[in-house]
């Protein structure tokens, strides 16, 4: 299933994932959109068969809160970082950095900040900045599609200016690499101030079963590797450590989330009669055809769907009685037409609570 995590401040996306493994006993797990250290927020996290379903659910827009900050720059763009350059924003700059931000929604070409996960010959980039190398990160796309400034003020000794604001950006958008091009455009020194993640896709914070409540400690320091961190979920009176492990595996248990609904395509749950041959083949690995009577046995009819049936459409289909899911999509063949072909099977297990 899913979790819908609200992630401290401080450990990594993959320290979560560590932790959910270490509690759940399960070797399967992913999320589903990195969240950088300093930030908060949603991280939806895949535990076991789910993870097969990572790309669909990691590719929905995300949501942030963010506070820009004019008047300095980091190392690491945000405000972990050592100070790389000041300067004092002038007075107008609040009214600039507002038409600034509006001219940059929609499609944007910016290199990802140096303290990134991303990949420079088998290493990440920010493994080679701690070294301290300087890793050279081309331009690639990203993508704001909607912003609403909430605010903005001064510091006290009226150096910096921030800027609070909504924003709703695609995926493999660095919103740290949105506050670096703020400053560009401005000609000023810029960093992200903070920044809280509030929701992926049509999952948000306040989900009923989101995993609210973490703590993180930090329990050392290496610069070359960053820090470690000890992530817990306060479970009441002094548990001994298999206890606590038990304890917490069951409160992730409880939160589990079927993701069928939450898909960014339909998610049909089949009913007993005529499907069952054909889920039968797909199961198998088999094709096919696209036509109104095998459309009409998966339930796959317009009345039913939110999705046409065309070429780059997909379903998920629940059979519960063999307990499978089967994502299916639809291709197609210049001599057969359109073709209904699986491409990922789930085991379910007997007791899934398909309630959403």
């Amino acid at each position: 299933g899913l979790l819908v995590i609200d992630k401290p401040a401080g450990p990594t996306s993959h320290d979560v994932v560590g932790w959910v493994r270490w509690a759940l006993r399960e070797r399967s797990v992913g999320h589903c959109g990195t969240l950088d250290p300093a930030a908060t927020g949603l991280l939806l996290v895949c535990v076991g068969e789910a993870t097969k379903l990572a790309a669909h659910l990691t590719a929905a827009d995300k949501r942030y809160l963010a506070r820009f900050v004019l008047g300095c720059a980091t190392t690491t763009a945000d405000a972990e970082g050592e100070l790389l350059a000041e300067a004092q924003p002038p007075p107008d700059s609040a009214q600039r950095a507002e038409r600034a931000l509006a001219a940059m929604v929609g499609p944007l070409e910016l290199p990802p900040p140096a303290y990134s996960a991303v990949k420079l010959a088998g290493r990440r980039a920010h493994a080679l900045a701690r070294a301290g190398e300087s890793p050279q990160l081309a331009p690639r796309p990203m993508a704001l599609h909607e912003l609403e400034l909430r605010g903005h003020g001064w510091s006290p000794a009226g150096d910096r200016l921030w800027l609070d604001a909504e924003l709703s950006v695609a995926k493999g958008t660095y919103v740290r690499s949105l506050a670096q091009e703020l400053g560009r455009r401005l000609g000023l020194p810029a960093h992200l101030g903070s920044l809280r993640r509030s929701a992926s896709g049509r999952l948000d914070l306040d989900h009923p079963r989101c995993v609210t409540g973490l703590q993180a400690r930090c329990l050392s320091e290496d610069r070359g590797r960053g820090p470690r961190w000890r992530i817990e979920l306060p479970l009441g009176g002094d548990l001994e450590a298999g206890a606590a492990r038990e304890a917490a595996g069951a409160r992730l248990r409880a939160c589990l989330e079927f993701p069928g609904p939450w898909l960014p395509f339909p998610c049909l749950e089949l009913g007993a009669g005529r499907h069952r041959t054909r889920f039968d083949r797909l199961l198998q690995g088999q094709r096919l055809a696209a036509d109104a009577d095998t459309c009409a046995a998966l339930e796959l009819s317009p009345g039913q769907v939110r999705a046409p049936v065309v070429a780059g459409a997909h379903w998920a289909l629940v059979d519960r009685a063999v307990a499978r899911m089967i994502l299916v999509r639809c291709e197609h063949d210049e001599v057969r037409g359109l073709r209904l072909a699986p491409a990922r099977v789930l085991r379910l297990p007997p007791e899934a609570a398909l309630d959403a």
